[in-house]
């Protein structure tokens, strides 16, 4: 995590200005416009948690996909040996 929050410096410095930001609207009793601040950014970034959520989705439809296609695998390599046991047993 340590590197993660390094390599995005910038970032964690925007969102540590925006922290002291609200904190000092919340110690000076701006309650209100604490909140209204963070409607706003919640509002800016609704796109963002979307777009998060879409990726989710694929890369659940990805792992799923996946998964049936070892499935299907496995019951091909099932039906393949138990046909040719059938037909060794039936050549005998």
């Amino acid at each position: 995590m340590k590197e993660i929050l390094q390599e995005n410096s910038d970032a964690v410095r925007q969102a540590g200005e925006a922290l002291v930001e609200i904190g000092t609207e919340l110690a000076a009793g701006r309650i209100e416009s604490a909140l209204g601040r963070l409607e706003v950014a919640q509002q800016q970034y609704r796109v963002w948690a979307e777009l998060d959520q879409a990726i989710i989705d694929i890369q659940e439809a990805v792992h799923d996909q996946k998964n049936t296609l070892a499935v299907q695998q496995i019951l091909t390599e099932l039906v393949g040996t138990i046909l040719g046991n059938a037909l060794r047993t039936g050549l005998h």
